[in-house]
């Protein structure tokens, strides 16, 4: 991460017109749609949205979670860089008739007043960012005294990953060819960083104090697993994914996604507002 980066550089590494229409894939088997499903569900249970807060939606894209949170009374700003995305979000908006504003700009620049929010909320977006670190720090400027960050991402060092990673070097040895297209542990094209369990726990404890960190499913990524999971019944491959979620729960380092939950280091924000004075 280059934290030298001045706004104009940054510009122009941002992709301004990214789209997410490559981002599920057209064959959904029961972990890919379970692990979808939950981590939006977990992310929501840990924002929790109250009446008339304040919630800014960092990376919102399509703006589903910000419409989502709007339903129950929150104030929803989401931020979005790109502008398709920022359109796919108004048409939700409208179609939802919710009260959920938009800003079309990055995390690395928060574009609001210190303590100004209640609540940040960062789904499966921050490993897209340029600077990660500006990012939490970002949060950590703007959140108000007791409010809450609640940041979710991938987990690229999970049990499944280094499972499927050692099935991979077997298969070679063994003088087996490799598939076509990525492997699942492989960073996307459109990342700019690799984050595991201890990464993003020691990032956010940098910036922020993490009160909280849980797992969200168990597996994904193994090989052959999707398939199997495909071929049981329903009820079979459900009773499987849930339990391995309860377990993931309370393992996090070895789980597919990782959840933190964190608040605002007081002398961090003292630090923060005087700087910003001066």
């Amino acid at each position: 991460m280059n934290e030298s980066l001045s706004t104009e550089e940054m510009k122009g590494k941002i992709d301004w017109e990214w789209d997410d229409g490559h981002v599920v894939p057209e064959v959904v088997n029961p972990e890919v749609e379970f692990l979808f499903r939950r981590m939006i569900e977990a992310t929501y249970e840990k924002v929790n949205p109250r009446q008339g807060e304040k919630i800014l939606d960092i990376g919102c894209g399509r703006g589903t979670d910000g419409v989502e949170l709007a339903k129950k009374g929150a104030m929803v700003i989401g931020l979005e860089p790109s502008s398709i995305m920022i359109a796919h979000a108004k048409n939700h908006i409208a179609e939802n008739n919710v009260n959920m504003a938009l800003i079309h700009g990055v995390g690395e620049y928060l574009p609001f007043g210190v303590r100004s929010l209640d609540k940040v909320m960062c789904k499966g977006a921050l490993d897209h960012f340029l600077d990660p670190e500006m990012v939490m720090r970002q949060i950590a400027t703007v959140l108000k005294p007791g409010g809450e960050a609640i940041i979710a991402i991938a987990n690229f060092e999970s049990l499944g990953f280094k499972l499927g990673k050692k099935v991979c070097l077997l298969r070679k040895v063994l003088g087996f060819k490799d598939g076509k297209g990525r492997l699942p542990w492989e960073i996307p094209s459109d990342h700019t960083y690799k984050f595991d369990y201890h990464l993003i726990k020691r990032m956010a404890n940098n910036h922020l104090k993490v009160e909280q960190a849980i797992g969200v499913s168990l597996l994904f990524g193994l090989p052959w697993w999707g398939t199997f999971l495909d071929k049981c019944p329903r009820s079979i491959s459900s009773c499987i994914l849930n339990t391995l979620d309860k377990i993931a729960r309370h393992l996090p380092s070895l789980s597919d996604v990782v959840i933190l939950r964190c608040r605002p280091r007081d002398e961090g924000l003292t630090l923060i507002q005087g700087n910003s004075t001066s």
